[in-house]
């Protein structure tokens, strides 16, 4: 016998005559768990009953929410979800953008896109569209697709987030002050995102009747055991079958790209996002900063780190923490070390590790000039760093979905 591994909650619900049970098969099919076939709206415990919220927040995003299916050679290869990004009327008609996984196109080993990969596109009116893949980045796991249609669709709105945190004391509020959210409000320049916002994941499944699902969840600071060291984390539950999906905030801003993992949602920022089309559109190809250390918001530290920095800066309450440096890395030759706090880089303060992505993302294959505290000695150091720029043997390792090889049948109906 199987273990039961649900939490208190879930096996409370088995007993509610209020909340629905998980169907553990659909018709003749066993509905297998963590694959693509099982949707994360009624079949994952924790989005069997969503608030009111997060389905207004869900409908309103829908309509640039999309589902996706890739095959090569006629047999099914991988399913996911996307997002629209761009909308232009283009002789008559209009030339669609979505953004999805690069995971569609096969496994990132040979690097090089297969030509007869086939894209079918799903609207969220259940429209079928055949897509063309715009381009690929196996390293941050990006995919452009372009699609035709008739139909003008409104596409997502993209913003710059804002994830400095102050760890200053005097930051502290009173009980009285409405915290309810720090996230600014709708038509703001900036998004703020702060640990323990509200966020939703959402996707499309691939076959009738093309529902939207969503995934209420957190943003959370832990790290994610991925290769990718940009991502982010939230605590929504999805199933393979969204990943390439927005994750979006309390007002229906995409803030970054889901990607699947068991015990959460690990995101790519939509910052880092926007700087990959950004670049793509400009110089027709992606830069890849490398500069070897892992870096989080100074926020992060364990509170006896940040005592130890704040008495010897008192000012200081924003920037960026290095966790660790590689081994013969560009920053261990410019001399930064673990632990050390990065405030300052190509004479641009930086608050956050999302600011320093920004201003770093346009250096690669250049020096960039940074200040560091160092916490051992309280120096304030300048050193100079050489962004060297990612080669395709470094790139980043994402993991493979399994069992993803089914039926095409079954998907076309």
């Amino acid at each position: 016998m199987e273990p039961d591994l649900r939490g208190p909650e879930e096996k409370m619900a088995s007993f509610s005559p209020w909340k629905r049970g998980r169907p553990e098969s659909w018709g003749t099919c066993k509905i297998v768990r963590h694959s693509f076939w099982e949707k994360f709206d009624n079949r994952v415990y924790a989005n069997m009953d969503l608030d009111i919220d997060t389905k207004r927040v869900a409908l309103k995003a829908s309509p640039f929410v999309v589902s996706l299916v890739s095959l090569a050679g006629g047999e099914l290869l991988c399913m996911g979800s996307g997002t629209i990004v761009d909308c232009e009327a283009a002789n008559g008609a209009y030339s669609i953008t979505i953004l999805a996984s690069a995971g569609l196109l096969g496994s990132s080993a040979g690097l090089d896109v297969d030509n007869d990969i086939e894209i079918e596109v799903r609207l969220s009116d259940g429209t079928l569209l055949h897509g063309q893949v715009d381009a690929c980045d196996f390293h941050y796991n990006l995919a452009l697709i372009k699609i035709q249609h008739e139909v003008m669709v409104q596409p997502a709105s993209l913003r710059i987030l804002d994830d400095s945190i102050s760890t200053h004391p005097c930051r502290i509020q009173d009980k009285g002050v409405d915290s309810e959210s720090f996230q600014l409000r709708p038509h703001s320049d900036l998004i703020r995102l702060c640990p323990g916002d509200v966020v939703v994941a959402l996707g499309r499944y691939f076959e009738e009747p093309y529902e939207i699902m969503a995934a209420p969840g957190r943003f959370s600071l832990d790290s994610v055991e991925f290769d990718c060291k940009e991502l982010f984390r939230a605590n929504c539950k999805i199933s393979k079958c969204g990943i390439g999906g927005p994750l979006i905030n309390r007002y229906g801003d995409v803030i970054g790209v889901n990607f699947y993992d068991e015990l959460c949602t690990p995101f790519l920022p939509i910052n880092i996002v926007l700087k990959w089309l950004e670049h793509f559109k400009k110089y027709g190809r992606f830069f890849r900063p490398c500069l070897g250390m892992q870096m989080t918001n100074l926020c992060a530290a364990r509170p006896g780190q940040l005592e130890k920095i704040i008495q010897k800066f008192p000012n200081m309450s924003e920037g960026v923490l290095v966790e660790e440096v590689i081994e013969g890395s560009p920053a261990e030759w410019a001399g930064i070390l673990h632990g050390d706090v990065i405030v300052q880089c190509a004479g641009k303060f930086v608050r956050s590790f999302l600011e320093f992505c920004g201003v770093v993302w346009d250096k690669a294959g250049k020096s960039v000039k940074v200040v560091v505290i160092r916490k051992t000695s309280g120096a304030r150091l300048k050193i100079t760093v050489n962004v060297d720029e990612i080669n395709p043997g470094n790139f980043y390792r994402w993991p493979l979905p399994e069992k993803r090889r089914v039926s095409v049948n079954r998907v076309r109906r």
